[in-house]
């Protein structure tokens, strides 16, 4: 068990492949929010204005 994890933690990275990994990771969870933008488009304004709507609303207090 501790050889297999000593293997596994001894394992060398370039920057590269870092960043590779990192764009394999996030490819599916940016093309789920993409869909998930296009087809809930209210609901995306409804975040995008918040901070407007927070500020006019104390504003008017």
């Amino acid at each position: 068990m501790l050889t297999t994890l000593r293997r596994v933690l001894s394992f060398e990275m370039t920057v590269a492949e870092w960043i590779g990994t990192a764009a394999m990771l996030a490819v599916p969870y940016l093309a789920i929010g993409v869909l998930w933008a296009l087809v809930n488009s209210g609901g995306i304004a409804a975040i995008v204005w918040w901070p407007a709507q927070v500020v006019s609303t104390a504003c008017l207090a």
